[in-house]
């Protein structure tokens, strides 16, 4: 494929500026090996396989929204309040949506408030909506999972790639990577979702309340987890625990986790 229909792949999965995001290729079909960037006011795009050549970089215009991104204050808090697409939907509208809870132990942490999850019947995905630290009834950001396999990216990020999706009031953290593993862990942990496998600066600021740190990615990022715990302790992070698993966080009920963890 010639970088013109690369890009024009690229450009239809419609993510949005000054984001950067990892998600399964479109073009070699591997999982989470594409990661597409948006920052600066251009797109780049890599895939990591060995197998596929998808690369490439478009320069964009240097408009507006770029000069006031790249020129606002720096003491500007990254938490402003999110404003949901009129697309935004209760999620228990869509069938489909509610079976997804269901299968990815989701249910409980949106029944019983610790998540707030909406329906996009724009794009057919199920939404995680990123709380305020310091208003939790405001949101900051919104994050997608699609409902079909055709419908890409798998993960979608509204607004907001700084603030982790964080469910769960516990005294003990998991970082997880993705927003149904943080649900799932809620019950007996704090799940901190980092939306992939790299840990933003931005995102540390949000763990220092927690007494036990855990970081636990999914089976194939099982080096990322132990590169993770390690920069954490060279921050002055105390108590940080590498868990390694056999599946995904969110495949676990919560009998199962709280055994995980804490061998009960």
């Amino acid at each position: 494929m010639n970088y013109k229909q690369q890009l024009a792949v690229v450009e239809g999965l419609s993510i949005p500026p000054d984001t950067e995001m990892r998600m399964d290729c479109p073009f070699c079909s591997n999982k989470n090996t594409l990661t597409v960037n948006t920052t600066d006011g251009s797109i780049g795009w890599y895939c990591f396989h060995a197998s596929c050549t998808a690369k490439g970089r478009k320069q964009g215009e240097k408009n507006m929204s770029y000069v006031n991104t790249t020129f606002k204050p720096k003491n500007e808090s990254l938490d402003t309040e999110f404003y949901l697409p009129d697309s935004f939907k209760s999620v228990n509208s869509n069938e489909k949506a509610m079976m997804y809870l269901h299968k990815n132990n989701c249910w409980e942490a949106w029944s019983w408030g610790r998540a707030d999850i909406k329906y996009d019947v724009k794009q057919d995905r199920v939404v995680f909506l990123i709380r305020n630290e310091h208003k939790a009834h405001e949101h900051v950001g919104a994050i997608g999972r699609s409902l079909s396999s055709a419908t890409y990216p798998k993960w979608y990020m509204y607004a907001n790639k700084d603030t982790p999706f964080i469910c769960g009031v516990c005294d003990d953290a998991v970082i997880v990577e993705d927003c149904a593993s943080a649900c799932a862990v809620s019950n007996i942990l704090t799940g901190v979702s980092i939306m992939g496998t790299s840990l933003k600066q931005s995102h540390k600021k949000f763990l220092n309340s927690y007494k036990n740190l855990y970081v636990a990615l999914d089976r194939d990022a099982t080096t990322k987890s132990f590169e993770i715990a390690s920069e954490l302790r060279l921050g002055g992070f105390e108590n940080v625990h590498v868990k390694t698993l056999t599946d995904d966080l969110k495949y676990f009920n919560t009998e199962e986790i709280k055994a995980m963890f804490y061998g009960k």
